[in-house]
């Protein structure tokens, strides 16, 4: 599925996407998931990304594997343990399926809140959401052979967001809204 590894233009069908996996988790996990939320570059309306729907399953215990675990892989995903980031457990999409990325976090955490700043963020600054895909593209064109390259080259552009989030979230007094499912 090289299709996969490419800057697509906005689709607006990934919020549909979302949704439908969205619907079935919650059905599967019930009150188990504090919140499960479309988060990533297809969860931005106008932003370009690999056309990989990214899902945020909030619990309480991200730790109780064993509470949500088959519940997930009842729907088609498999739980990645060699996944090295400690912020979160991580399942993909089987193979053959199209690429789902669902991060299952613990509800409050840092990378939780700071995953939903990063959306909400680019959600209200359109500027800055085409300053981050035109920064993709430059990007996947330097690096198309080069994965790792290009998720490493993201990085300065990723923080200056993150620098103008918190920013915002001060001003504001940015809090998560409802959960997407």
């Amino acid at each position: 599925m090289n299709w996969q590894w490419t800057i697509a233009k906005h689709d607006p069908d990934w919020k549909s996407l979302f949704l439908g996996i969205g619907t079935g988790l919650r059905e599967a996990l019930g009150e188990l998931a504090v919140r499960i939320d479309h988060v990533g570059s297809t969860s931005v309306p106008g932003l370009d990304a690999k056309p990989i729907v990214d899902i945020q399953i909030s619990v309480m215990d991200d730790e109780d594997l064993a509470a949500y675990k088959a519940k997930i892989e009842g729907l088609g995903f498999q739980w990645r343990s060699d996944n090295p980031d400690r912020t979160k457990k991580y399942f993909r999409e089987t193979p053959g399926s199209r690429r789902t990325h669902i991060h299952v976090r613990r509800a409050g955490s840092f990378s939780e809140q700071l995953t939903l700043l990063f959306r909400d963020y680019l959600r209200a600054h359109p500027a800055d959401c085409l300053n981050y895909a035109a920064e993709k593209h430059r990007l996947f064109e330097l690096y198309r052979h080069d994965r790792p390259k290009y998720v490493e080259g993201k990085g300065p552009v990723v923080w200056e967001i993150l620098r103008r989030a918190h920013g915002w979230s001060q001003e504001t007094g940015w809090k998560p809204g409802r959960s997407d499912a």
